[in-house]
């Protein structure tokens, strides 16, 4: 009987026993995580680095951006000489010529700037075709006349005025820039004119 409740007082304690060693365990684990983190034991660890905040102003939310005009100021470009203008050509008293069947009308001139270093002159002239069959009205029959060397227009004029009647064209030449003086030769068949112009400008 002595042996039976031995044994049975053996497995009774048996689970109080576990349980003790249990909760000792625990405990001991508990602790040494403590003292880990406080850095009794082990080493240090870095406290975490806050994540970085977007900035504030301290004007608060109102605050408005700074103003162009506290920007560094911006260095004006050189002003460049002013273009010449284009100005009115005089025309001479005399404006109309006859040669042989067609009579050449002077309407108006103009010089305009082109480039830096050329003008363009435009006359603007009325053909009357005098004659019963129709005739060419054209830039062949156009010259400047520069120093005594003539120059062809660029204008392109090329029409055909049917017999008796009138048709108005222009002719424009480029020319070099400062030209104070030219005359333009008109031709028609076996006849020719030449006409003085003043180019120089208003003052």
């Amino acid at each position: 009987m002595a042996d039976e409740e031995k044994a049975k007082s053996w497995w009774q304690t048996l689970p109080g026993i576990i349980t003790s060693l249990t909760a000792g365990v625990t405990a001991v684990a508990g602790l040494l995580v403590a003292l880990k983190q406080v850095g009794w034991i082990g080493s240090p660890q870095p406290p975490a680095t806050p994540a970085p905040q977007q900035q504030q102003t301290s004007q608060g939310a109102g605050a408005s951006a700074p103003s162009p005009a506290s920007a560094a100021p911006v260095a004006a470009a050189p002003a460049s000489p002013p273009a010449a203008a284009s100005h009115p050509v005089t025309l001479p008293e005399l404006r109309e010529y006859k040669l042989d069947t067609a009579t050449y009308t002077l309407l108006s001139a103009t010089l305009s700037p082109q480039t830096a270093e050329k003008d363009a002159l435009r006359i603007q002239v009325r053909m009357m075709n005098n004659s019963p069959h129709d005739a060419n009205f054209g830039d062949r029959s156009f010259r400047l006349m520069l120093d005594g060397v003539p120059t062809a227009p660029n204008s392109d004029l090329n029409e055909l005025v049917p017999a008796r009647s009138a048709k108005e064209g222009a002719v424009s030449f480029v020319l070099p820039r400062g030209t104070a003086s030219a005359k333009l030769e008109i031709s028609y068949a076996d006849e020719k004119t030449l006409i003085p112009l003043a180019l120089a400008g208003p003052r």
